[in-house]
């Protein structure tokens, strides 16, 4: 398949010279696989960003640091993500698209576009930081990230983070979908941290995506689990709450009530999951 209205295709080898295209208005393209589905309506240049040295995988104490050009089937080869947060990565990176889509799409174009993702649910209930370059390299969190808007401005995004665990915690995600290569009609990740006591959550994260927005972490459903047993009335009301606070519209796809009902049931999944695989 050929791509319209290229009207030039660079290749830098140094991470500033790809920046200073994006600045005059190029696209940067790794796996490409975004650009075609979304030609440029006018002629554009492209900057390949796989000259750039970003595709990496590196674990250090217990933290996964993953290139930006890292593809997601690099990503689910890779013996570190196959076992971080008890394997819900790699459980995850199984249900996105196939896996000729797997070994071109990359993980920083995936989260620069920030749509019809369910990666992103993943990375936000593990608290993954990411890094960009905008002239000067930049830290943050992907919640902060997407909170600020920073993946619609003018950057290059570098690598991702997924920290290691400082508590003895576990993680779940599910999707909903007509058919296994569908886009999701919904989706869901959530991660548990249990105090020192071994018994009572000292945080939660409760994370809902396609609802159609952009994943977004449910601040209220995380409250209702902490200080107490991940006990199935605390679960029920966590998925309750997840079920009446999403950001739930119509599409194509599906209605935002039958979202709703979505949501309380895969939240409700998601976290009896947990409960299964916490120590």
């Amino acid at each position: 398949m050929s791509i319209a209205n290229v009207s030039a295709f660079l290749r830098p080898t140094d991470l500033e010279t790809a920046f200073a295209a994006v600045t005059n208005g190029a696209i940067p393209v790794s796996g490409g696989t975004d650009v075609i589905l979304h030609q440029p309506a006018t002629p554009t240049s492209l900057v390949d960003l796989t000259a750039l040295p970003m595709s990496g995988i590196s674990p250090t104490d217990g933290a996964i640091t993953i290139g930006a050009t890292a593809t997601l089937s690099q990503m689910l080869e890779h013996p570190g993500l196959a076992v971080a947060a008890n394997g819900v990565i790699a459980e995850m990176l199984r249900a996105v698209g196939s896996p000729l889509l797997r070994n071109r799409a990359t993980i920083g174009g995936h989260l620069a576009r920030g749509r019809l993702s369910d990666v992103i649910p993943v990375l936000l209930a593990l608290d993954a930081g990411v890094s960009w370059y905008d002239g000067t390299h930049r830290d943050g969190t992907l919640a902060e990230f997407y909170a600020s808007a920073t993946h619609r401005t003018r950057m290059i995004i570098t690598a991702v983070a997924i920290p290691a665990p400082h508590r003895p915690s576990a993680a779940a995600f599910r999707r909903f979908s007509r058919t296994a290569f569908d886009l999701p009609i919904l989706n869901c990740a959530c991660r548990v941290d249990l105090a020192d006591d071994g018994i009572l959550v000292a945080a939660a994260r409760v994370v809902v995506g396609e609802t159609p927005a952009l994943a977004t972490s449910i601040a209220d459903a995380e409250l209702v689990l902490r200080g107490h047993p991940l006990v199935p009335s605390a679960i029920a009301s966590a998925a309750a709450i997840a079920a009446a606070e999403i950001p739930a519209r119509d599409d194509d796809r599906a209605s935002a009530e039958y979202r709703r009902a979505l949501a309380e049931v895969l939240v409700r999944r998601c976290l009896t999951e947990i409960g299964t695989r916490l120590p």
